[in-house]
C-alpha cells in the first residue's frame, strides 16, 4: 500500500514546518512520507526550535531549510501551510490545510514550547485522519551539566563518573566558568581506578545551549557562579564537596576522598532521575 505523503510549508522552513515534519515522521514510525519547505527559506534551523524538539527526543540538527517547489507539492497528498499565505502553489486534487500558529522566529525555548506542543497535537489528529496509528516517541536521555571554575578537575571527575555509571542512557557535559588550559592529572588517575576516563575531554566554557536544555546543572564547589538563562528546562544545584586538605590530607589520599564523595553524589543524582534505561 502506498504511504500517504504530507508536505509542511512555512515561510522560512526553519521552525513550524520543521517541527510538523519531524513530529509526523517520528510519530508515524515512517508510515507517512514527509517533506517540508519554505517560500523564503532561512540559512539555518531556528536553534530554539532545535532545542525544544531535543527535549522530546527528536534531533533535527542535521536538517536544513529548503525552497518550496512545484514538484514537492505535486508529490504530496496533503499540503499543510503555516503562515506562507498565497505563495504555496495550488494543484487540484490535493488536500490543503492551513494551520494558524505563532511564528517562533526570534523567540526563546520557553516561548517555542507551547507552539511545539500545539503542532504535536495537530499532527496526532492528522495521523488519525490518515488512518495511521501513532508510535511512542523515544525517551529523551537525561542531560547533565557539571560546572566548576577551571573545568580541569572536579567537574571533569563528576562528568566522567556520570558517563561510567549512567552509560549510554545519559547525556553528560562539563564546563568551567573560567576554564583553564589543562586537565588535572591526579583527578584523571583517580577516576580511572573506578573505570572512568577523561579521554577526549578538555577544559571548556559553559555553552548557553547546553545550560538551557540540561535537566540538571550541578555546580561543584562554592567558587563557581552559574546564573540561570531564559528558557532553562532544569535546575541549578551546588555540591559543596569534601575538602580533605582542611584536615591536612594531601596527595592521592585526598584525591580519592574527593572522588568518592563525588561518585556517591553522582550515583544519587542518577537514581533521582529515575530513568528506566540507566545502567548500573
Amino acid at each position: 500500500m502506498t504511504r500517504p505523503s504530507v508536505l509542511f510549508v512555512c515561510v522560512h522552513n526553519a521552525g513550524r514546518s520543521q517541527m510538523g515534519a519531524a513530529y509526523t515522521h517520528h510519530l508515524s514510525g515512517g508510515a507517512v512520507e514527509v517533506r517540508s519547505a519554505g517560500s523564503a527559506p532561512a540559512d539555518s534551523i531556528n536553534p530554539a526550535v532545535r532545542d525544544a524538539l531535543l527535549e522530546e527526543g527528536i534531533d533535527i540538527s542535521a536538517e536544513t531549510p529548503k525552497i518550496l517547489t512545484d514538484e514537492a507539492v505535486v508529490a504530496s497528498d496533503v499540503v499543510i501551510t503555516m503562515g506562507c499565505g498565497d505563495t504555496c502553489p495550488y494543484y487540484p486534487g490535493k488536500r490543503y490545510l492551513d494551520w494558524t500558529l505563532e511564528d517562533p522566529a526570534g523567540q526563546g525555548v520557553a516561548s517555542v514550547r507551547p507552539i511545539r506542543d500545539e503542532i504535536k497535537r495537530r499532527v496526532l489528529t492528522l495521523l488519525g485522519e490518515l488512518g495511521v496509528e501513532p508510535v511512542e516517541l523515544p525517551t529523551p536521555k537525561p542531560t547533565l551539566l557539571f560546572v566548576c571554575v577551571k573545568n580541569g578537575g572536579k567537574s571533569q571527575m563528576a562528568a566522567a563518573l556520570a558517563r561510567r555509571f549512567g552509560g549510554d542512557a545519559v547525556e553528560v557535559h562539563s564546563a568551567g566558568t573560567h576554564p583553564g588550559s589543562k586537565l588535572n592529572e591526579e583527578s584523571a588517575r583517580s577516576v580511572e581506578e573506578l573505570g572512568a576516563t577523561f579521554d577526549g575531554e578538555s577544559p571548556k566554557p559553559v555553552d548557553p545551549d547546553v545550560l538551557r536544555r540540561a535537566d540538571r546543572v550541578v555546580v561543584i564547589g562554592t567558587e563557581a557562579d552559574v546564573q540561570p538563562v531564559e528558557g532553562m528546562r532544569g535546575t541549578i544545584e551546588v555540591w559543596d564537596t569534601v575538602e580533605p586538605s582542611k584536615d591536612g590530607i594531601e596527595g592521592e589520599e585526598r584525591m580519592r576522598l574527593v572522588r568518592d564523595d563525588i561518585a556517591a553524589r553522582v550515583k544519587a543524582l542518577l537514581d533521582d532521575l529515575q530513568s528506566p534505561n540507566l545502567v548500573r
